[in-house]
């Protein structure tokens, strides 16, 4: 059944807004404040929405293309699936006052029937072209760390072990070097011979990463004996909850296992830190069968988000841009 209940502007700052988002059951570092000043700096205005009902509120990111709002929701709207409807595109057309308005959200948490039903029925579509698998894999860290350690693979025990043998201890890294970061990233790639696609591996992502989530942003570092870096790993935290934002290894560290020990020790970081559950935010066990594996070997299980859908006014905006979409590298 639809719902009726209207959308309209959410107004307060930006601490507000993230005490609003850690009410909820599921909030997503996505939809905080942090994050809008982030994609800020890469042309996204925000704009806040509130449903009536105050069970939903949305962070939404905008551009204007050729008289057309392009809005991106990434992480949410947080709260009531059912009040995703389109008086939540009717609020956005009127900030925006563009006739054309096309509007793609992508919902991080575990999707069922229901939720996928409810979304059809407010007008919204499965987006046909598609930015991520809509697959991740979600580890919870209330065990301790023996317990955890038990419940690694036993290929992944068997190189953590290797790991702890052949490298230094890894450590958290308070003065991210955001060229460094792209330089590991860089031989990462040159290994793999794969390109570099997507922004977030540019030394102006990862700066504008740092400065404007530094408070949500950890990342641990794993250094060969003259002190340069073999391994990272870098999550973005909100509430007790944690998402993996940046990995790489060196072809050096690779020969080291040194990506083991860096993850196990931001891990355990993070449940130290009262952390309940790890997101490692996405897999795609076809075309990325190492990382998937990587990450099935800690332990984690597997789900399938609610992930990517879209909504465009005229109709005829929606498949057109969404089409166009696949072309960007990164929202």
């Amino acid at each position: 059944m639809k719902s009726n209940n209207k959308w309209s502007n959410w107004v307060g700052t930006d601490c507000q807004w993230d005490d609003l988002l850690i009410k909820f059951t599921k909030p997503c570092v996505y939809q905080s404040s942090s994050w809008a000043r982030h994609r800020a700096n890469f042309g996204w205005q925000s704009i806040r929405l509130i449903n009536e009902s105050k069970n939903s509120c949305a962070q939404v990111l905008i551009k204007s293309v050729l008289a057309t709002t392009i809005a991106w929701i990434p992480g949410g709207p947080t709260g009531e699936v059912e009040e995703v409807n389109q008086e939540l595109i009717a609020a956005i057309r009127r900030h925006t006052k563009h006739k054309r308005i096309f509007v793609r959200l992508n919902l991080l948490h575990e999707t069922d029937s229901s939720s996928e039903t409810t979304l059809k029925v407010n007008g919204w579509h499965g987006a046909a072209i598609k930015l991520s698998s809509g697959l991740s894999l979600i580890y919870p860290l209330i065990k301790d760390e023996s317990a955890r350690r038990s419940e690694l693979s036993a290929n992944w025990g068997r190189n953590l072990r290797r790991g702890e043998s052949r490298n230094r201890s890894p450590y958290l890294w308070r003065d991210v070097d955001s060229t460094e970061v792209a330089e590991l990233y860089k031989q990462l790639s040159d290994y793999k011979k794969i390109a570099q696609d997507g922004d977030i591996l540019s030394p102006a992502n990862v700066e504008s990463l740092l400065t404007s989530c530094r408070n949500q942003l950890t990342v641990f570092r794993c250094d060969d004996d003259s002190g340069k870096p073999l391994a990272i790993r870098g999550a973005l935290t909100f509430g007790d909850q944690a998402w993996d934002i940046l990995a790489a290894v060196s072809p050096q560290g690779r020969k080291q296992y040194s990506s083991y020990v860096t993850a196990w020790a931001l891990l355990n970081h993070c449940a130290n830190s009262n952390i309940s559950q790890y997101d490692l935010s996405g897999i795609d066990p076809e075309s990325n069968k190492g990382v998937y594996d990587f990450k099935h070997g800690i332990g984690a299980s597997e789900i399938k988000y609610i992930g990517e859908w879209e909504c465009g006014s005229p109709a005829f905006v929606q498949p057109v841009v969404g089409r166009l979409l696949k072309y960007r590298k990164n929202l």
